[in-house]
């Protein structure tokens, strides 16, 4: 069956099957990564610093890539993406079994899979929302499913995760991840296909690379609202990359559990989160969106940190992170939803990465601050000092005016304009 004659809401699964086949080999790989660093050198900041040298790429990347996304379009751009990386993934094991393999060498290719699968999320960020409204759903209805995708891929990923290390080598389980992204590749190539924006939409843009990533930081710059979602993700992603990438793997090595366990906070986390997922979908048409974010982001989002920071009782670490995962379910719809709906669709590509890039540009620190804090003072202060951290930045949604348009409906008024120049420049802004 050719991908003309596939229907729309057939291309959607493809899409989000492939999706949840990638985050599959991810969430492996964001396990077994600084678990292999941590038993190889004995040093949280290491561990730390792996995730660093992934995802630092991976912002400048993601942030570079906008308008190439826009340029080449979406589906090509993370079907590339997607087989670069097969090769790239598959490298790290191969190295790591090498002898005389410095860390330094393998810290490279880390962050070269980083780059190119910011290329790729980039590029799948700007094709969701087109395939969303191909399939004729709402941007609502849509976006939670793609995180109840991303939910299911950490419930199952984790785990397994956990059973693949305890049963061999952590550079071998890197493998699932290299196929993971060959799969992904493969379903994007073969069955999904959606096309650029409207070439009319993009008459009135500058040519050329500089002016159209310059025209995606205007049009951030100018909507109070997504300046409000970047600096609030900033902080909160540097949290919980500590929390995943060092708070947990120190403490299953402190504790009885054995590697087996890595998952099983990860596991609690998505129950939950899946749980709420389908509830979520359900009640998201009657609930209003800024409360519901507000007291689930403020309830949610610290409750897994400041349980390992209270208490080393597993039984409550589990319940907490299951009833985390609940409230944490409602926060990405909530905030895909508004944004796609705030931002012009041949914009996408460009203004997504500068909303992802700033958003997630905590995380690559995030890593590094939680190892050198956990080496300094121990588990349970760092974590406390991060909790703490997370609940002051999460309060701001119940203060700051400009997060009430997470209630709007219908699209922002925009407003072009051009520079009085052979070239002109159009930026969509919404008021």
């Amino acid at each position: 069956m050719s991908y003309q004659r596939l229907p729309a809401n057939r291309q959607l699964a493809a899409l989000l099957a492939a999706e949840a086949i990638s985050m599959l080999g991810s969430r492996i790989t964001f396990v077994a990564l600084p678990w292999l660093v941590l038993t190889t050198t004995d040093s949280a900041l290491l561990a730390g610093l792996a995730g660093f040298a992934e995802m630092l790429p991976y912002v400048l990347a993601g942030l570079i890539g906008g308008p190439i996304v826009d340029r080449v379009g979406p589906r090509p751009t993370a079907v590339a993406a997607d087989a670069a990386s097969v090769v790239a993934v598959a490298g790290i094991p191969l190295l790591a079994h090498r002898e005389n393999v410095s860390l330094g060498v393998l810290l490279v290719l880390i962050a070269l899979t980083g780059a190119l699968r910011g290329f790729g999320d980039a590029a799948k960020r700007a094709l969701l929302p087109r395939t969303i409204a191909a399939a004729g759903l709402s941007t609502e209805r849509g976006t939670t499913l793609y995180d109840g995708m991303s939910r299911a891929a950490t419930l199952i990923g984790l785990p397994l995760a956990g059973v693949l290390i305890a049963a061999f080598d952590p550079a071998v389980v890197l493998l699932f991840d290299a196929a993971s992204f060959g799969v992904c590749a493969l379903l994007l190539g073969a069955l999904v296909h959606v096309g650029h924006a409207d070439a009319a939409a993009r008459e009135d843009e500058e040519p050329g690379y500089a002016a159209a990533l310059r025209n995606g930081f205007r049009y951030v710059r100018q909507d109070r609202l997504i300046l409000g979602i970047m600096s609030m993700l900033f902080m909160t992603n540097m949290f919980d990359q500590a929390f995943a990438t060092v708070f947990v793997p120190v403490w299953v090595r402190e504790g009885p559990h054995g590697p087996a366990a890595l998952g099983v906070v990860g596991t609690a986390f998505g129950l939950g989160a899946v749980a709420g997922n389908i509830l979520y979908t359900i009640l998201a048409p009657r609930l209003p969106r800024r409360r519901t974010f507000s007291v689930c982001f403020f309830l949610g989002g610290p409750a897994q940190v400041l349980a390992l920071a209270l208490t080393d009782r597993v039984w409550i670490v589990l319940v907490t992170a299951a009833l985390a995962g609940a409230l944490m379910s409602t926060v990405n719809p909530i905030l895909l939803a508004s944004v796609y709906r705030r931002i012009p669709v041949h914009m996408h590509g460009r203004v997504m990465s500068v909303l992802i890039a700033v958003s997630w540009a905590g995380i690559p620190f995030g890593g590094v601050i939680g190892g050198w804090a956990t080496d300094l003072v121990g588990l349970q202060t760092a974590a406390l000092l991060a909790a703490i951290g997370y609940l002051a930045v999460t309060v701001t949604p119940f203060f700051f005016p400009a997060w009430d348009a997470l209630d709007d409906r219908e699209p922002p008024r925009v407003v072009r304009t051009s520079r009085p120049s052979a070239r002109r420049s159009a930026s969509a802004v919404p008021r």
